[in-house]
């Protein structure tokens, strides 16, 4: 879910949160990059959910330009400013999903065989 937009767009929040009581345990993840907005958006899950999961892990094109996913690996003092005010707001736990990535000088599968 992006976080702004559930944050601060109750229609969005309708089509697109709408959990069945059977859905447990339910995480809710969350694409962002502001602290502030991601609190915004957890607070109105928390009370429905087992868990609050931020997106550090989506490589798609889409999250270089919404500035999300791992490209905010690169960003560690973010990540920890995220996790930390989610994790000291809300009465849920605050999951973060990573996605591994290679080093710039490890060759990819197949490659400098």
């Amino acid at each position: 879910l992006h976080a702004a937009n559930f944050a601060s767009d109750e229609v969005y929040r309708q089509d697109n949160f709408d959990p069945h009581p059977s859905d447990r345990p339910l995480v809710v993840q969350f694409c962002g990059d502001v602290p502030a907005t991601l609190l915004a958006a957890a607070r109105h899950v928390e009370a429905r959910c087992d868990a609050v999961e931020i997106n550090c892990g989506c490589p798609q094109g889409i999250a270089r330009r919404g500035h999300y996913g791992a490209f905010l690996l690169d960003e560690p003092d973010l990540i920890v400013s995220m996790v930390s005010l989610l994790a000291s707001q809300l009465s849920v736990p605050v999951l973060v999903k990573m996605r591994t990535v290679r080093s710039r000088e490890e060759p990819a599968a197949g490659e400098g065989v």
